[in-house]
């Protein structure tokens, strides 16, 4: 069973065509994942590699990784 979490508003300034979508990926305590894909394409960019509790904890880490980008 996979969950997604998708924002298509941009988290970096200015117009991105990179989303991040936070994902259920497995059972257990920590359960989601973030991934960067590309919206034009829906080609996945980076996925993280760890594992997160909650799914707000899975996008906070996403985001900042997108906004370093």
């Amino acid at each position: 069973m996979r969950a997604y979490t998708v924002q298509h508003t941009p988290i970096a300034r200015g117009r991105s065509r990179f989303c991040l979508r936070v994902q259920l990926s497995g059972t257990g305590v920590r359960p989601y994942k973030w991934e960067i894909f590309d919206d034009e394409d829906a080609k996945v960019i980076r996925r993280s590699a760890t594992a997160f509790r909650t799914s707000a904890d899975a996008w906070e880490a996403g985001a900042m990784v997108l906004k370093a980008a």
